[in-house]
């Protein structure tokens, strides 16, 4: 049997997000006078979080604005590589440890982010990670351009869309699988849901009762230093049955 953990990125694997340290860590590399707009992305989040703008739409007003309309595929090769030296920094012990005991065990690691794909495969490799879904931009050539979202925000019901794709892509059978999933948003639901072993990390009360009705574990990646392990069935490699929460 094929054994497969995947990884959320931000407030999972990291202790925190990327993408706003991104867009800051770019405009001071490019054009530090960026910095100043920041009130018009702190304004933008605002009405995000108020139903205004879908995640999409203010990723792609974030990348507009401070990485402007010039870029170029080396250029953001570099700063990617270089904001990536930094985030692997913000490591979760757990998470570091975690990962080490799945990679023990013999199962593939696979980052599955709605971080953009441009850092976070960066990121992934630097942690060791065999595979990356992630949110993408369209293609970026040697002339300078803007960076364009291409296709959905990779979360929720897209997230679980584009796993699925990968095992196609990479030939694997879904039900020769075991497949662990560690994340800290409930909002990835439907590829918990689809995980043998489904752990939701670093959540509070309301968090735990929805993995309780749910039949996802849930576990610390914020605190203390020793590894989650999701309890493998002896004879498949798959889980006995959902895990109680902790």
């Amino acid at each position: 049997m094929r054994k497969v953990a995947i990884y959320d990125l931000d407030g999972t694997v990291l202790r925190r997000a990327t993408f706003t340290p991104f867009l800051f860590f770019a405009a001071r590399r490019l054009a530090p006078w960026r910095l100043l707009l920041a009130p018009a992305w702190i304004l933008a989040m605002v009405l995000y979080k108020l139903g205004l703008f879908s995640r999409a739409a203010l990723k792609q007003f974030g990348l507009r604005l401070f990485l402007g309309q010039r870029m170029n595929l080396a250029r953001l090769e570099a700063i990617s590589g270089a904001f990536a030296e930094r985030a692997v920094g913000w490591q979760s012990r757990v998470a570091i440890r975690t990962m080490a005991a799945d990679r023990e065990d013999g199962f593939t690691l696979v980052l599955a982010t709605a971080a953009m794909e441009f850092y976070a495969g960066h990121i992934a490799r630097r942690l060791g990670f065999d595979h990356v879904v992630a949110s993408r931009i369209e293609p970026l050539s040697a002339a300078p351009g803007a960076c364009r979202l291409a296709g959905k925000n990779c979360y929720g019901e897209e997230k679980l869309a584009r796993v699925k794709a990968l095992f196609e892509e990479l030939g694997w059978e879904r039900r020769e699988c075991c497949v662990r999933f560690y994340t800290d948003s409930a909002a990835d639901g439907p590829l918990l849901d689809w995980a043998d072993a489904p752990v939701l990390v670093n959540v509070g009360a309301g968090g735990r009762r929805i993995a309780a009705r749910r039949g996802w574990r849930t576990a610390r990646f914020d605190q203390g230093s020793q590894p989650v392990r999701p309890l493998p069935d002896p004879a498949t490699g798959a889980p006995a049955g959902p895990a109680p929460g902790r």
